[in-house]
């Protein structure tokens, strides 16, 4: 059987490029013909998923991490296009579940790899903008691509400093983006404030308790009430406000990230050459089925058998076809210890 695999990330545990060497090792052994994909909506993974598909350069640059300390990062690059993951500098991938901290975690350092892109000479950058440790509106990206606070007075951008804003001057940073193109992939479609919004949605699994929400949301009302044009818009609550600061600032284009990457390996035209599609990610649940990778690839696959892997199968509806490590015979917590074996035993299970 011709088995096609875009599995994306389950996050914490196996990316998206290592599931899909995993099940092509398990299956060719089987006696199938895989061919795996790496997938992204934008967020971890979307540097594999575009690498795989683009011949790309990479370029190593030290850049702050969300708490504000030197690490080394990388982007890449094509001729003239760079490509980014904010991950990669302001992810909550870089911290431990004791440094959380949606306060005083800053973008800064995704702002730098923004800068330095431009520096280099590049006029269009494409950016993936999920899996921040962040809640703080972008600002510090916004920092260190020249925004002043407060006339410069204000530094260090978080959100625990957005309260604090009394005027934002972008004399610099609209010089320094002047003739560059800002492309950026996010299926987050909850608005910057409100009960949906970047903070009441996502600053709880960004160190959050409940009784830091509504500091968290009155420091994001202060601060975006001085560009208040996009707040509502689909999207300008990703990456803890990140996509409203791109929006507004940076003029960005905002795309599916799914859809582009699935336009980038022409899955419309390749898909109908497999007997099997194999998709899935971490915790499969109603969502999955509404909206980034799985319901993108549901709605493009016509007349093929579809398959969605996972280590936890939320689901109630029998009609999709759902393989889970987490059931019987296997805990959260094995698979968590092991999810590499157990992910392989899935397979090895269900396949002949």
């Amino acid at each position: 059987m011709k088995i096609l695999t875009l599995i994306d990330s389950f996050k914490g545990t196996i990316t998206s490029k290592r599931l899909g060497e995993l099940t092509k090792e398990v299956l060719s052994n089987l006696g199938h013909t895989v061919k795996p994909f790496a997938i992204s909506d934008g967020g971890d993974g979307f540097l594999d998923a575009i690498s795989e598909n683009i011949e790309l350069k990479e370029v190593k640059c030290i850049v702050c991490d969300p708490l504000m300390r030197r690490i080394e990062s990388n982007y890449l690059v094509t001729e003239d296009t760079a490509y980014i993951e904010l991950a990669k500098a302001s992810g909550i991938n870089l911290l431990t579940e004791k440094e959380l901290n949606p306060f005083i975690a800053s973008t800064y350092g995704f702002g730098e790899m923004i800068n330095d892109a431009i520096t280099k000479g590049f006029k269009k950058i494409v950016i993936g903008i999920g899996g921040s440790a962040t809640d703080d509106g972008g600002s510090g990206m916004l920092e260190a691509l020249g925004v002043k606070f407060n006339n410069g007075t204000l530094k260090e951008m978080n959100n625990k400093n957005l309260g604090l804003i009394n005027s934002i001057d972008t004399v610099v940073l609209e010089k320094n983006i002047k003739d560059v193109k800002f492309v950026v992939l996010s299926d987050v479609t909850n608005p910057l404030l409100g009960p949906n919004g970047a903070t009441y949605v996502f600053s709880p699994q960004k160190g959050a308790k409940k009784d830091d929400l509504s500091l968290l949301e009155n420091n994001m009302i202060n601060y975006s009430s001085f560009y208040p044009e996009f707040i509502d818009y689909p999207g300008s609550g990703a990456a803890g406000g990140v996509g409203y600061a791109l929006k507004t600032f940076l003029h960005a284009e905002v795309v599916s990230g799914i859809d582009y990457i699935l336009d980038l390996i022409k899955y419309d035209e390749i898909y109908t050459n497999y007997d099997l599609i194999i998709t899935g990610e971490g915790k499969i649940d109603s969502q999955s089925l509404q909206g980034k990778v799985i319901s993108s690839i549901m709605s493009k696959t016509k007349e093929r058998n579809l398959i969605f892997v996972c280590a936890i199968n939320e689901l109630n509806d029998n009609q999709y076809n759902v393989l889970s490590i987490v059931g019987d015979d296997v805990t959260k917590e094995m698979s968590m210890s092991n999810p590499e074996y157990y992910y392989k035993e899935l397979l090895k299970k269900n396949f002949k």
